[in-house]
């Protein structure tokens, strides 16, 4: 599909988007009628294909959305997955100066493509937005600065939504390699922690003016020393950081999210425990679950039995 927002973006990436829809079993049958739909994100290094390419114990959403309805557990919705891979391996569905507007993209051209090829309900109150990882983050960011657009949000294990990412004492071997990437064919051999930063740092900091990577680091190097960058550290400004004022966006979703006790990346059940704690706060309604697993140990389970569900309870079947 066209992404009229990713257009001119300075890392060259393609304006053209490949997009996985799963449609339901009654969408072939019965022509006159129209669907709710979940915009499902992939993680950091996947694309479209992650949710039915089995990268998840086998997961393959049509099988599992068809097993759901013909058991009667959920409704049928339309899931529609885009690439959001880009030259760093991860977009984290955020609009910038020098990777482009992937938050527009996802919101408006993806949502607007969607609603004109498909038999959709067009409506914020038919749709949702759910993602793992990068894609939590991403359902996250889109969902809470675009009640306009989405009723509803499911988190699944959403990395990066504090600072925790960057500053981390273990991630300083990877802020080094990043910062020893001199040119894009470099990018993936820096390794999967140092590609994130690297992804993070151009959308809270992109720079037009440095090229090739048109980013500004928070972290530079001063005799062999990582030296902290105030001014560009100001610039980091993750989810969890806007609750407060997205707060009357929120309560206009339907909210879900969780974490696996034993992820492999402390921050992220730390952070999603954070985000329990602010929201609960804030008197905003929330459905929060920490669990039994790792990062990516019960991703189909999760779709199947909490987030699936969690959207045909919520959406509406009706205009």
């Amino acid at each position: 599909m066209p992404a009229p927002s990713l257009r001119g973006n300075l890392l060259g990436d393609p304006a053209v988007r490949a997009v996985s829809v799963y449609l339901p079993p009654s969408y072939s049958k019965a022509p006159a009628r129209r669907f709710p739909v979940i915009y499902l994100l992939h993680g950091f290094a996947a694309d479209h294909r992650a949710f039915i390419a089995g990268a998840y114990q086998n997961l393959n959403v049509r099988i599992s959305m068809d097993s759901l309805i013909a058991a009667g557990r959920v409704r049928e919705m339309i899931v529609v997955t885009p690439n959001a891979r880009n030259r760093f391996d991860g977009s984290f569905y955020a609009n910038s100066t020098a990777a482009g507007n992937w938050e527009d993209f996802i919101a408006h051209d993806l949502v607007r493509y969607v609603d004109r090829h498909y038999r959709t309900i067009p409506a914020a109150s038919s749709r949702g937005i759910s993602g793992h990882s990068m894609g939590g983050y991403g359902a996250l960011h889109v969902g809470m600065r675009n009640p306009a657009i989405f009723s509803a949000i499911y988190a699944l294990s959403a990395c990066c939504l504090s600072t925790e990412m960057m500053g981390a004492p273990n991630r300083a071997a990877a802020w080094r390699k990043a910062l020893s990437v001199t040119d894009t064919s470099q990018i993936r051999a820096a390794g999967f922690i140092a590609n994130i930063l690297m992804a993070l740092s151009a959308v809270y900091a992109p720079n037009p003016a440095r090229p090739p990577l048109f980013a500004d680091y928070p972290v530079r190097i001063e005799a062999d020393t990582l030296v902290i960058v105030p001014a560009v550290v100001s610039l980091w400004v993750p989810p969890l950081s806007l609750v407060e004022k997205n707060s009357a966006s929120l309560k206009r979703v339907r909210i879900g999210f969780d974490a696996g006790n034993r992820d492999g990346f402390p921050d992220i059940p730390a952070n999603a425990r954070a985000l329990h704690e602010k929201l609960a706060r804030l008197g905003i309604e929330h459905l929060y679950e920490e669990y039994d697993g790792t990062h990516g140990s019960r991703i189909r389970e999760r779709l199947e039995r909490v987030v699936f569900p969690f959207f045909s309870e919520r959406l509406s079947q009706s205009r």
